[in-house]
């Protein structure tokens, strides 16, 4: 009798039903890369697409970027597809069902992302809406072959939105490569003087927070920065040109106010301080940048860390492709969530993170031996602070000319340090105080953070303590041409915009930043109020050592201060590229130059002084005891409360940040009690209570001194404080988490 039945030739099975299978699977293959292209390839690449600062953050390079864009394109539905594989081995309808599913998760996920952009709906409703759409999607997909053709047409829907982020989007230019700048004609160039050149950048820093009432950097708060002015040149009235790091950091590197709104990377300003330096007169190049790229690869062999263990941090890598890969992964699980993002999910900045290891006895202020244990002393604000100090080494040749440069995210916000070197939880409350870069005009919210950036420039003075250190250990500081500033100011101002753009009551902040320029050999300090610019320093470092600027730049050189080289006394401000503001320069420089320390904090008070702030500032430091007790004012909810059940002082980490919510106060309470914070029976913080968000003026936020916390179990205690007929009386608080 004869099989009618095809067979394969080589193994006799049969062949029409391995190729229906082959078919069937490369067909819901297909769907599959459909459907995650335009859950998840689409709406990841068009963000990261609009944000390269994200991928500069972490500094990804263009082998990361490409293979970040493909991993995102083909790994999810690879992935569900090898899942749904695996189920097959148990039978074809498992197979089916399986399938099934994930389509229908899929459209839910869809329809959930598609909610959320045109609608205000949060939380539950919007998992209803999600939930809803999968199923009757799924139902479609069941009944209705059309659906499923559709799905079919539409697998190459994932390659394009590939192209158009790798060729089209504004990340594309991350992926080009870097142009040098024509080379110095020779006869041109002057000889350079002997000596490296060391730079430091800090971020989101206004001249003000250095400053007591009489316009003197405060040397009780910030002991090393006040010992820099005292032996360098201090440009008392030196501004930033724009409010935001990518324009600001191009522009003091070249010389040039932002015209366009470019990368700030190597092949979009191909002529800037580094490509010159580094291409034309040959330095030893030392770069570290924090926010940009604007030194190739080529020429900065420091541009990538490596895998050591400063660059490894305890994250297990501070950039490249593991970086970026979970922090996309975390960025799609917030476009996904069916909550509000309470942080722009692009944010380059909330990246608090330090290396462990390091001794704290060369940190910790405190007078108790006790807490000069193992801290964290490596601070990683995009690049390690210890990496760039760990490079500046004596040379071999004393005559080599060297760069040594960082640009390090302090004090820039998320404020998460405190003056000894010890971090501490960042508290979420119901909403951020900040909403499209500008303060809630909540008074409270925005006092405290402005504490809170106080507290952590000492952070930024311990910085350059620890690098002036280093400099004379190499036997490089008397030798070195020194420049420590700031990219732009920061505004502490409610209702205002925090620095992308500036009016009146805020252009002092946003504007006026520290700038130290110590010459080599220079010893005697000096103080000038010239018409500083940020687009003054490439022409003024190039005077001061002796190179020639191939390019035109809008700055001039105030290597000697007596000359007037810009007659206009306004200042020029770009809150985006093309567009200048004008500030008047003389009244706005005053402003800064009254200072805050000495009006916010208690200087005089020592440790304690840093957070004796708001208006109840008398209380902080007394004992609970000392104080008239009443009755209870109710109860509270409050963050991390188990916390304080187990503090570490060694691990680095301490709860000194105590926030939460009243839940309950007893009646005739007044609408807006203030919050009193006592740690082992000693008041630490006052904080106002203030609303957040559409809540009512329930929450609270308060900082206290890590010197009140031991380890181990400590006592926490709130109250409402009343102070009506002059004395003050403490209304206990139930507490819970």
């Amino acid at each position: 009798m004869t099989n009618s039945t095809p067979t394969d030739d080589r193994h006799g099975a049969p062949a029409a039903p391995q190729r229906s299978t082959v078919k069937r699977e490369l067909w819901w293959l297909l769907e599959l890369i459909a459907l995650t292209g335009f859950v998840v390839a689409q709406p990841l690449l068009d963000v990261l697409g609009h944000s390269p600062d994200f991928l500069l953050f972490r500094q990804a390079d263009a082998r990361d970027i490409v293979l970040l864009a493909v991993a995102i394109t083909l790994v999810p539905p690879l992935v569900l597809w090898g899942v749904a594989v695996a189920a097959g081995l148990l039978g074809g309808p498992v197979r089916r069902v399986v399938h099934l599913a994930l389509v229908v998760g899929l459209l839910g996920l869809l329809g959930l992302e598609v909610a959320k952009k045109l609608a205000p709906l949060r939380g539950p409703a919007l998992a209803v809406v999600g939930t809803l759409v999968g199923l009757c999607g799924g139902l479609l997909y069941r009944k209705r072959p059309a659906l499923r053709m559709w799905l079919h047409f539409l697998w190459p829907a994932p390659i394009v939105f590939l192209l158009v982020f790798l060729l089209a989007s504004p990340t594309a230019a991350l992926l080009r490569p870097a142009h040098a700048p024509a080379p110095v004609a020779a006869g041109v160039a002057r000889n350079s003087r002997p000596g490296p050149i060391v730079m430091v950048f800090m971020d989101e820093f206004p001249l003000v927070s250095l400053l007591d009432r009489q316009g003197h950097i405060d040397q009780r708060l910030y002991p090393n920065f006040a010992r820099l002015a005292a032996g360098s040149t201090w440009y008392r009235n030196a501004t930033g040109v724009s409010g935001l790091t990518g324009w600001a950091v191009p522009s003091m590197l070249t010389g040039r106010y932002p015209a366009e709104d470019l990368v700030p990377i190597a092949s979009q300003y191909p002529n800037n301080l580094f490509t010159l330096l580094g291409q034309s007169y040959h330095y030893r190049m030392r770069v570290f940048e924090g926010m940009s790229q604007l030194c190739p690869p080529a020429t900065c062999p420091d541009a990538k860390p490596t895998g050591d263990n400063g660059a490894a941090g305890i994250l297990g890598g501070q950039g490249g492709l593991r970086r970026v890969l979970r922090d996309s992964a975390q960025l799609w699980t917030q476009m996904v969530s069916t909550r509000e993002a309470t942080q722009d999910p692009t944010a380059t900045l909330d990246e608090a993170a330090v290396d462990a290891g390091g001794s704290a006895a060369e940190l910790a202020p405190s007078a108790d031996s006790n807490r000069r244990r193992q801290i964290f002393n490596r601070y990683k604000r995009g690049v390690s602070f210890q990496r760039f100090l760990s490079s500046i080494r004596r040379p071999a040749d004393p005559h080599e000319p060297a760069l040594y440069f960082v640009h390090v995210l302090m004090p820039h916000q998320p404020w998460k340090y405190l003056p000894s070197g010890q971090v501490y939880p960042e508290r979420r409350l119901a909403a951020s105080p900040v909403k499209n870069g500008r303060w809630t005009s909540e008074p409270w919210p925005v006092q405290s953070a402005h504490q809170r950036h106080l507290l952590q420039t000492a952070v930024a003075d311990r910085m350059i303590g620890d690098l002036v250190k280093r400099l004379r250990a190499a036997g490089l500081y008397d030798r070195s041409l020194l420049v420590v500033t700031a990219d732009h100011g920061m505004a502490f101002t409610p209702g205002r915009p925090g620095r992308a753009s500036v009016v009146s009551p805020t252009a002092p902040d946003v504007l006026w930043v520290p700038l130290f320029i110590k010459r080599p050999g220079q010893r005697a300090p000096s103080i000038t109020d010239v018409n500083w610019e940020h687009v003054d320093l490439v022409p003024t470092i190039a005077d001061i050592m002796g190179f020639h600027v191939p390019w035109s730049t809008d700055g001039v050189s105030w290597a000697e201060p007596s000359a007037a080289r810009r007659p206009r006394t306004q200042k020029w401000f770009y809150p985006r590229p093309g567009v200048r503001q004008v500030v008047e320069g003389p009244v706005n420089e005053a402003t800064a130059l009254r200072g805050v320390t000495d009006r916010l904090l208690r200087p005089q008070d020592g440790y304690l002084g840093w957070f004796k702030f708001g208006p109840h500032a008398d209380l902080i430091g007394r004992r609970v005891t000392d104080l008239t007790i009443a009755g209870s004012g109710g109860a509270a909810r409050v963050i991390g409360l188990d916390e304080y059940r187990r503090v570490d002082p060694s691990s680095g980490t301490v709860p000194a940040q105590v926030a939460g919510q009243l839940v309950r106060t007893t009646p005739g309470t007044p609408p807006r009690p203030p919050v009193a914070v006592a740690v082992n029976g000693v008041i630490g913080g006052v904080s106002e209570t203030f609303p957040s968000g559409d809540s009512r003026p329930t929450w609270f936020s308060a900082m206290v001194a890590d010197s009140l916390l031991h380890p181990g179990d400590n006592r926490l205690e709130l109250f409402l404080l009343d102070t009506t007929g002059g004395d003050a009386r403490l209304h206990p608080l139930t507490l819970t988490g």
